[in-house]
């Protein structure tokens, strides 16, 4: 018998309360998210998504990614209900898609959106090793890029590494603007200004001998900022940037004028590249925790935690070598 997410709520808080891992003979746990209205980013659903994976793997049930039955920002219209958007992008973490674990009757969805444990941008994840290298080892394993995907990031890498000389090494960069810092949405982490960034690649530039600079980032202007700084030093993938917004990024008319599919893997590739660098300087955001899941291992880290917007106390800066 399948369960729904509001079966699935109800069912986990016996489970709880009776402390037994599965109360029906479920085989299949569902993973999905509603937006809610929300114009969530690809890394938005991936940090919640390896999360559930790792519940599903932990109590012995087989995870599947549902972007199909929920609209996301991924689809076009009318296509909610044909097309898994998910599979755009990666593979199913068992090779099971929707449709077959709905069919064998033994799915069960998940009770909430985002779990109560995951990566994401609060430093007890960005500076904790034995918890990143977690679930680095579960990303690797079971969030694999599907080979459509694979292909186009290797074309975007040697585009944008190509001309580096072998031995050059590569400072990282993410930079999130125009919405974000624009609209300031509530609780979410304040980013920093361009000059605070610029001086800390300064910093680390000369600290750790990096030859080049790569940044991610989807602002116009602050990509002009550091290309006057930095000139043919700075590296970038291609993609569509604009300079401010007063909507949420994926709500913009000219940002969203590129495929739903062509958004997502230039986010994809921007921070695939930022993975690749030698070290990273960047804002919290979920791009940041994605970029630390994917890297092989970061030589070096400077996160910018400077609070939350909407929030009157502020977290101590912190740096990590």
């Amino acid at each position: 018998m399948n369960i729904n997410q509001k079966t699935s709520k109800f069912v986990h808080k016996l489970e709880k309360r009776l402390h037994k891992n599965k109360i029906l003979d479920s085989k299949y746990l569902i993973i999905k998210r509603e937006c809610n209205n929300a114009p969530l980013g690809l890394f938005a659903y991936y940090i919640t998504n390896i999360a559930w994976i790792a519940y599903a793997l932990r109590n012995g049930y087989v995870p599947v990614i549902d972007m199909k039955n929920y609209a996301n920002t991924f689809h076009r219209d009318n296509e909610v209900g044909k097309i898994n958007t998910y599979e755009y992008f990666f593979e199913q973490p068992c090779d099971i898609s929707v449709d077959e674990a709905l069919k064998s009757g033994k799915a069960r969805y998940i009770w909430k959106d985002i779990p109560d444990f995951h990566p994401n941008e609060s430093l007890d994840f960005l500076y904790h090793d034995d918890i990143v290298n977690y679930y680095h080892k579960l990303t690797k394993r079971y969030v694999r890029f599907s080979s459509e995907t694979q292909k186009y990031l290797d074309e975007v890498k040697q585009e944008v590494f190509g001309r580096c000389l072998p031995n050059e090494r590569i400072i990282g960069v993410l930079a999130r603007g125009t919405d974000y810092t624009t609209l300031k949405p509530y609780y979410h982490p304040i980013q920093p200004d361009v000059s605070s960034i610029i001086q800390k690649i300064n910093e680390y530039r000369e600290k750790y001998n990096c030859q080049k600079v790569y940044v991610a980032t989807e602002d116009a202007g602050i990509l002009g900022q550091l290309q006057k700084e930095y000139g043919d030093d700075l590296l970038y993938i291609n993609q569509k940037r604009i300079v401010a917004t007063n909507t949420f990024l994926n709500f913009n008319k000219e940002f969203t004028e590129r495929t739903p599919e062509q958004r997502g893997l230039d986010n994809l590739a921007a921070i695939y590249c930022l993975s690749l660098c030698n070290g990273i300087i960047a804002g919290r955001t979920s791009g940041t925790v994605g970029a630390v899941l994917l890297a092989e291992k970061y030589e070096f880290k400077y996160i910018f935690s400077i609070g939350r917007y909407g929030v009157d106390d502020t977290i101590i800066e912190k740096q990590l070598v």
